[in-house]
C-alpha cells in the first residue's frame, strides 16, 4: 500500500523536478544559491540571539507540535516542552483542541508529568486544585478558608492552537493569534492538503534532548551534500549525494533528492513511469520542520530550542503511516513494518548524524574558529537561514 502520489500540486512539482534532477545526475550539478555566504560561529552560541529566536520565532509563528492521531479521542492529551512554555494539548469533548500552560494558577505546580494520556480532570499535586479539560477552574480545596476571587479569571492559561492537515500547530505565546493557512501560504497549504496526512496515524513519536543548537540540527537534515561521507554504509548506499531539485515558495520550500535506483532513467526520459520509489520528496515547513514523503509513509522531523540555551535543543521524530486496515496487514506485520523503518531512521540519525552535529556545536564554542562558509550547492540551508533572519530581524522573505 502506497501513500497517494496522484496529488495535483505534488505531481506538477515532481514532474519538472524529476527532469531537472536527472539532468543534475548526468552533469554532476545541483540547484544552487546565488553565491557562497559566510557565517559566524556566534550564531550558534550567543545567548542574546537565542533569546530573540525563542520569542520572535517560536513565540510568533505557528509550528508543528504533534500529529492529530496522538490525541485522537476526547480527553486524550500530550504534554510538550516548548521554548517558552511547558504545554498540555487536550482533545475536547466536541472534537476540538485546546492548549494550556502546564501550571496550576494557584502556586504554579506542574499539573501533568506524563508525556501523554487521557484525563477528564487535571488535578494539582500540591494543593489539589483541579481543572476541567477546557481549562476552567473546577475545584479550590478548602475554599471556605481560601478567600473570594474571580474563578473565571484563573482558569488555565490558553495558548493558540490549530489542527490542520493532520498536524497540531501552536504558537508559544498566550497573546498571539494563530492562522496556519495564512502562515503556510497558498502553495504549501495546497501541497500539504494533497498529502492527506490526516488519514495517516503517528506510530513512533519520539523526543530527543540534544546538546546542539537547534539550527545546527535543522541544517543537518536539509543537507544533501554530506550523505555519502557521513553515511557510507547506510543512506549513502541508496541515496545520491549533492543533487537536489528545489522549489522555493518564499518562506517554505520543497525539494527532491534521488535514490540510486533512479539511475535506470539516466539514459532516457522516464515518461509516465511512476517515480515515487526512486525519489524522496522533502518539504521544509518554516520555521523548524522537515517533512519527508516516501512511497509508503511520511516522516516528520522537528527541531526547537531548549528555552534560550543556545547549546541545547529538542528534536522530535515521527513516522506517519496508513492504518492497519488500509494496508491489509495483520497487526504483527503492520507493527513489524514500521519498527523496521524506525530502526533504519535510528541507525542513520541517532547513530551517525547526532555525534557529528554535537561535534559541530562543540566547535562553535571555540573562540578562534574564524568565519565559516556555506556553499552555493547548499541551497536549502541558505533558504532556511533567510527565513530565520527575516523572523528575528524583520524584512522580506525574498
Amino acid at each position: 500500500m502506497s501513500v497517494d502520489n496522484d496529488l495535483p500540486v505534488a505531481a506538477e512539482l515532481r514532474g519538472d523536478a524529476v527532469h531537472r534532477l536527472l539532468g543534475h545526475l548526468r552533469d554532476e550539478t545541483t540547484d544552487g544559491f546565488a553565491a557562497i555566504e559566510r557565517f559566524s560561529p556566534a550564531d550558534y552560541r550567543d545567548p542574546a540571539l537565542a533569546e530573540l529566536e525563542r520569542d520572535r520565532i517560536f513565540g510568533a509563528v505557528p509550528f508543528i507540535v504533534a500529529h492529530g492521531s496522538e490525541v485522537a479521542e476526547p480527553f486524550d492529551f500530550v504534554s510538550v516542552q516548548l521554548p517558552r512554555n511547558n504545554v498540555i494539548i487536550v482533545r475536547q469533548r466536541d472534537g476540538g483542541l485546546r492548549a494550556f500552560v502546564n501550571a496550576c494558577r494557584h502556586r504554579g505546580a506542574q499539573l501533568v508529568e506524563e508525556s501523554s494520556g487521557r484525563c477528564r480532570l487535571f488535578s494539582c499535586p500540591y494543593h489539589r486544585w483541579s481543572y476541567d479539560p477546557d481549562g476552567s477552574l473546577r475545584t479550590v480545596t478548602l475554599d471556605g478558608t481560601f478567600g473570594e476571587f474571580d474563578r473565571a479569571e484563573f482558569g488555565l492559561v490558553r495558548l493558540p492552537v490549530e489542527e490542520r492537515h493532520g498536524f497540531v500547530w501552536l504558537i508559544d505565546d498566550a497573546r498571539a493569534e494563530i492562522d496556519v493557512a495564512a502562515w503556510l501560504g497558498p502553495e504549501t497549504d495546497a501541497l500539504l492538503a494533497g498529502y492527506r496526512i490526516e488519514d495517516l496515524v503517528s506510530v513512533t513519536p519520539h523526543t530527543f534532548d540534544r546538546p546542539t543548537n537547534w539550527k545546527i540540527m535543522q541544517d543537518g537534515f536539509l543537507d544533501n551534500y554530506h550523505v555519502k561521507y557521513a553515511h557510507p554504509n547506510t543512506a549513502g548506499k541508496v541515496l545520491h549525494t549533492n543533487a537536489v531539485a528545489l522549489k522555493d515558495f518564499g518562506r517554505h520550500f520543497w525539494f527532491l533528492a534521488a535514490r540510486k535506483s533512479i539511475d535506470r532513467f539516466l539514459g532516457e526520459s522516464p515518461g509516465d513511469a511512476p517515480m515515487d520509489k526512486h525519489v524522496i520528496e522533502s518539504c521544509f515547513i518554516a520555521p523548524n520542520s522537515m517533512l519527508l514523503k516516501h512511497a509508503t509513509h511520511v516522516e516528520l522531523l522537528t527541531f526547537r530550542p531548549h528555552g534560550a540555551d543556545p547549546g541545547r535543543s529538542t528534536m522530535e521524530m515521527r513516522i506517519m503511516a496508513p492504518t492497519q486496515a488500509e494496508t491489509g496487514l495483520d497487526e504483527d506485520a503492520w507493527r513489524a513494518r514500521w519498527e523496521k523503518n524506525w530502526h533504519i531512521m535510528i541507525s542513520i540519525i541517532h547513530d551517525e548524524d547526532f555525534p557529528i552535529l554535537a561535534g559541530s556545536q562543540n566547535a562553535m564554542f571555540n573562540q578562534d574558529t574564524g568565519p565559516m562558509l556555506l556553499g552555493r550547492n547548499e541551497l536549502a540551508s541558505h533558504l532556511f537561514r533567510r527565513e530565520i533572519r527575516r523572523l528575528v530581524h524583520g524584512g522580506s522573505a525574498e
